[in-house]
């Protein structure tokens, strides 16, 4: 078994150090989506575990349909929302984005990054992959890629972009457990490690892993 971290959209896989150090026991491994620099994708294995911030749960889901489990981080089954009112911003919040990545991307990237409490980014953004990340919030539903396995939902009540309802929603679809945190905000692999690394060491020894 393996602990594969996905990272979310404008961020890299440096946002994992907290958190995979807690659980260190664990093999792991980290995709890279190449926001600031060269992409690096691990091959993934039929007993990867899928761990996934926002936006690295759908690149995951989307990349791979057969994890042994799943551990979702400040995610959701959708972001944009649909004519059935799922998902976590409207449309024309996405248009705005991709407007001002097609304007200045770094100054986009770091400035999203910021929202989150996040320096600015040591590489150049990448254009083209951050466009390519939009495309998958703005079009890509997990729901049917959730297949029932086991699966653990983390989120915070005082995240602004992925609220406690979305992570409501995808433990329900998923028919997984849900932990919420009071305070960490969309960033919990760093803001709140401690709570992140004492819920997936549940969820592992409670399936086995």
């Amino acid at each position: 078994m393996r602990l594969v971290f996905v990272h979310g959209w404008a961020l890299g896989p440096e946002i994992w150090d907290a958190l995979a150090s807690r659980l260190s026991e664990y093999a792991q491994a980290r995709v890279n989506l190449g926001y600031f620099g060269a992409a690096d994708i691990p091959t993934l294995q039929e007993s990867d575990i899928l761990v996934g911030h926002s936006a690295g749960l759908l690149w995951g889901l989307r990349e791979k349909r057969d994890w042994a489990g799943v551990v979702s981080i400040n995610s959701f089954a959708r972001f944009c929302l649909d004519a059935q009112g799922r998902g976590c911003v409207r449309p024309a919040a996405l248009r705005a984005m991709r407007l001002s990545l097609e304007r200045d991307p770094q100054d986009c990237a770091d400035a999203f990054r910021r929202s989150l409490g996040i320096a600015p980014a040591s590489g150049s953004a990448q254009k083209e992959h951050l466009m390519e990340g939009l495309d998958l919030l703005g079009g890509f539903d997990a729901t049917s890629s959730l297949d029932r396995r086991p699966c653990l939902v983390l989120g915070a009540e005082d995240d602004f972009l992925a609220p406690p309802a979305a992570a409501r929603d995808l433990a329900a679809q998923s028919g997984g457990a849900l932990a919420l945190s009071a305070t960490g905000g969309h960033g919990l692999p760093w803001t709140a490690p401690d709570f992140c690394a004492a819920r997936i060491g549940e969820f592992l020894r409670a399936h086995e892993f």
